[in-house]
């Protein structure tokens, strides 16, 4: 799997949104996206069908500045907490919490509270037995570059995917999972806040309607673990939301083919998906519950 293809902590983070056409609220007109498929014995695949449906931090933070948002200092995670968390599953979501907070810091070039979560990642790392992921090296790499926006993404983007091959080796990939589902929760709650703050943003909204496949998908990843790997109090909560999501109705349209100056054909079509208000605020409470869950506020 390609590295770079995807921040780890974004995706089970935050929300990297594209920079799509303005649309209305009501009718959000996006590429077709691939029905989500689970494989029971392939999680790799289905990891990586849920960090392919969210763009590049580039463009979140180019949606996000065109909106005139900024860096809300309220909305992460509180790091002097990180202590507090004392089970594997705590340490896990947790770890996924953080990630995406670290993520949502470094694409608003805010270097102490970089510094602040990706500390906070290094101890839940540690706890997690994986203290080798979070070497001396890669902390004065770190140091080196953190005023260097893109190089702090590789640099995030390869410890992140480090730990995620670590699990997998060492037959703990319902670890990793559960810090998907930790950074997948942050993500979209920080989207929704940042959509309450900029309620005329409709490219934001958009993105946060897509992750209906990608909540299909995770369930589908959670549902592959036995019982005691798994919180099922958060299996059910993400359920709860699932439902929500499926108020969303998603229609397919055609249109017509075309080709380029290459002779590529362009196959027309996309689907619609209607969120109105109505069910953004229902999803907005609910992850909201979800993640206060998670974080034991």
């Amino acid at each position: 799997m390609n590295i770079k293809q995807y921040i780890l902590i974004a995706s089970i983070g935050f929300l990297l949104f594209s920079c799509g056409e303005q649309v209305g609220n009501n009718d959000l007109d996006i590429g077709s996206p691939q029905e989500p498929t689970i494989e029971i014995a392939e999680r790799s695949d289905k990891i990586k069908n849920i960090f392919f449906n969210i763009p590049s931090p580039m463009e979140t933070s180019q949606i996000l500045q065109n909106a005139g948002a900024t860096y809300e200092f309220t909305l992460p995670s509180n790091p002097s907490a990180v202590d507090d968390y004392q089970s594997i599953v705590e340490q896990s979501l947790n770890m996924g919490i953080y990630g995406a907070d670290l993520n949502y810091a470094t694409v608003f070039s805010q270097t102490t509270e970089t510094m602040l979560y990706l500390q906070c990642a290094r101890t839940l790392g540690n706890e997690l037995g994986m203290d080798q992921v979070f070497d001396e090296e890669t902390i004065d790499r770190i140091e080196w570059n953190l005023e260097i926006k893109d190089s702090m993404q590789i640099i995030i983007t390869e410890i992140f995917w480090e730990m995620n091959s670590y699990l997998e080796e060492d037959d703990r990939e319902s670890i990793s999972t559960l810090i998907i589902v930790g950074g997948w929760v942050e993500g979209v709650y920080l989207s929704t806040q940042l959509a309450r703050i900029a309620p005329e943003n409709d490219a934001l909204k958009l993105r946060i309607a897509e992750q209906k496949y990608s909540l299909t998908n995770l369930i589908g990843l959670l549902n592959s673990y036995e019982e005691d790997d798994i919180s099922q109090d958060m299996m059910e909560e993400l359920q709860e939301l699932d439902a929500i999501f499926n108020k969303i109705t998603a229609v397919k349209t055609t249109g017509e083919n075309h080709k380029d100056e290459n002779d590529v054909t362009t196959i027309g079509g996309s689907i619609k998906l209607g969120m109105n208000d109505a069910i953004l605020e229902e999803i907005t409470a609910k992850i909201a519950e979800i993640r206060t869950d998670i974080i034991n506020e």
